[in-house]
């Protein structure tokens, strides 16, 4: 897990150990540092701005935020890794062997806030491992993730947030397969349910003539989609899942459809790469779009 002593490092650390309990495995806390002073919290806390200075107080910076967080588990180690270089590329290296690599949605350097330019960001896009983007405090919407459950139009009573769903994105293709055999995995872990979600959506403009036919045979096209990704993740369990799985078409953009799902989820899963086209600009995906805007975490598996 990348830390910077930033809130958004902090719940990143905080989910990590509360995921390491659950898989009983150990947690590298990584903080990668700069000769010119990022990120900015070692700027702060360093006496001095040379090498020396720097390194001290990136250690320190590193060993606060870890005491600051609860590890609920004895039996979960945290090992603390200071780096100098780049964070990015230092965390890949990093994570090399690793089951997972985790960070905040924001960090302190000026970098981070920079959508293109951010760790998070730059993780998604070249990790060849699942990276599990965390929203801090500051980063969540009132009521937002996992504060309220799938009923709240209804009225009905707010939801904890281990009683929310897993929600995974489906499009049909390899990727989005794999992000679905994951999510069954997580809402194992967690004793929750999990929500599938595949949206179709007409990107062109169609006279309004054939629009209910052109659309009824999308529909149905989609439903076939989402039926064929569970029945061949149910297949691979031998014909049933240990999960209560819900099914669910939307007719609306991918993205827009996962970030509202994830309006009441704990965890929300994508595939790193779709069917779309534009799935392979940076700026374009899906993925992007889901760990730029989910009020909860997202996972995105390669």
């Amino acid at each position: 897990v990348g830390v910077d002593g930033s809130p958004g490092s902090v719940a990143a650390l905080r989910w990590s150990v509360d995921e390491a309990a659950r898989r009983r495995l150990p947690v590298t806390a990584v903080l990668v540092w700069d000769a010119i002073g990022e990120p900015r919290s070692v700027f702060d806390a360093a006496s001095s701005a040379d090498r020396a200075g720097l390194a001290q107080a990136a250690r320190r910076v590193l060993a606060d935020t870890v005491a600051a967080v609860h590890i609920p588990d004895p039996a979960v180690t945290v090992t603390e890794r200071v780096e100098e270089g780049s964070p990015v590329p230092e965390l890949l290296r990093l994570a090399i062997g690793a089951q997972l690599v985790v960070v905040g949605k924001r960090g302190h350097g000026a970098l981070h806030r920079l959508v293109a330019g951010s760790v998070c960001q730059g993780l998604v896009h070249h990790a060849s491992l699942p990276v599990v983007v965390v929203p801090g405090d500051d980063d969540r919407p009132d009521g937002a993730a996992g504060a309220a459950g799938p009923g709240d139009a209804a009225g009905t009573a707010a939801t904890s947030v281990a009683e929310c769903p897993v929600v995974v994105g489906i499009d049909g293709s390899d990727a989005s397969l794999r992000a679905l055999r994951w999510a069954v995995a997580a809402a194992t872990a967690r004793k929750t349910a999990l929500r599938v979600v595949h949206a179709w959506h007409l990107e062109v403009p169609v006279y309004p003539g054939i629009y209910g036919d052109f659309g009824s045979a999308l529909a149905e096209q989609a439903q076939r989609t989402l039926n064929d990704a569970v029945d061949t993740i149910i297949a691979e369990h031998g014909g049933g899942l240990p999960v209560q799985v819900a099914k669910e078409t939307v007719a609306d953009s991918p993205a827009r459809a996962l970030l509202h799902a994830a309006a009441a989820a704990q965890l929300l899963v994508v595939g790193s790469r779709g069917r779309g086209g534009f799935t392979e600009l940076l700026l374009g995906s899906v993925s992007h779009q889901c760990v730029t805007h989910a009020p909860c975490p997202v996972a995105v598996i390669r």
